[in-house]
């Protein structure tokens, strides 16, 4: 399938008169899905606005070349320009896939500062969930962060199931980032969670409720989409052309992927909260806005 493009574009950084900075976001769907999208914006400091420059759809495997060749090939055009580029996918893997011991003394027993800091944050959890054991080979140090210490503390209305690296179906989408991660800048990559982003900014913004509970919907989540995105455009100088808004509205992924390239600004910005200080040296962090 053909990437679709979005329509009209402000001046690219290599011709603009003004400093910009430019992010990306992807949002990374299975190797025979079309479906991964792929969003760049272009960010003014000095003015305080946001463009979004380019927005890809349905990329996949085209007829004479497999879809990571055809993904790979869009991140070459356009990570060298990008500051950041926020991944919508695990960037790294649970502490147990990477053990190299001989024998396992059970994830209870485990010494792996990784594994013994999950079990010291869940036994702190004042979550309604924290009774929960730890499952170093589906989960990771962050996801156990986020499931509990950040989530209790948005609003009930805002919450939703974080997805583990290797749980449920997301573990196909993990595989395929491992073995792209070998073939891009490791520097310029965070990890994002567009739904996380969108939680704090509904909260810090004034976002309608309503519109957060229709946003993801099939039925009813493209004018929701719109109306976020309007929402976002007036409290944050953000600035979408009517095509793009358009694709934005028809597919989640392309929504996704534009919220994961607008965590990456917020983080090159300094403003995504930082791991705990006693957080696992060596172990993937979340980027998320301080809330």
């Amino acid at each position: 399938m053909t990437a679709k493009k979005g329509g009209n574009h402000p001046p690219s950084s290599h011709s603009a008169p003004f400093e910009t900075r430019r992010y990306l976001g992807l949002d990374l769907a299975g190797a025979r899905a079309a479906r991964t999208s792929l969003a760049a914006l272009e960010y003014y400091p000095r003015e305080q606005k946001i463009f979004l420059l380019e927005l890809q759809t349905g990329i996949g495997a085209e007829k004479r070349q497999p879809g990571d060749e055809e993904l790979l090939k869009f991140l070459d055009e356009y990570m060298p320009g990008a500051h950041r580029v926020g991944i919508y996918a695990p960037t790294s893997l649970p502490p147990c896939i990477a053990c190299t011991r001989k024998t396992c003394p059970m994830p209870a027993r485990c010494s792996v500062p990784s594994v013994k800091w999950m079990r010291e944050t869940l036994r702190r959890s004042a979550s309604e969930r924290a009774g929960r054991d730890v499952t170093p080979y589906t989960q990771r140090p962050a996801e156990v962060w986020l499931r509990h210490q950040v989530f209790p503390k948005l609003n009930a209305r805002l919450r939703f199931e974080i997805d583990e690296a290797l749980g449920g179906t997301r573990a196909p989408i993990t595989a395929r980032m491992h073995f792209l991660r070998l073939h891009l800048d490791r520097k310029k990559v965070l990890e994002v969670l567009p739904k996380l982003t969108l939680a704090v900014l509904a909260e810090r913004h004034g976002i309608p409720p309503r519109l957060m509970r229709q946003y993801r919907s099939l039925e009813v989540g493209a004018p929701a989409r719109v109306g976020i995105l309007e929402h976002l455009a007036r409290e944050r100088g953000v600035f979408i052309y009517e095509r793009d808004m358009q694709l934005l509205s028809q597919s989640l992924a392309a929504f996704d992927a534009f919220f994961a390239a607008y965590t990456a600004l917020l983080a090159d910005s300094g403003q995504c909260a930082k791991p705990p200080k006693n957080f696992p040296r060596g172990e993937g962090w979340i980027e998320y806005p301080e809330s």
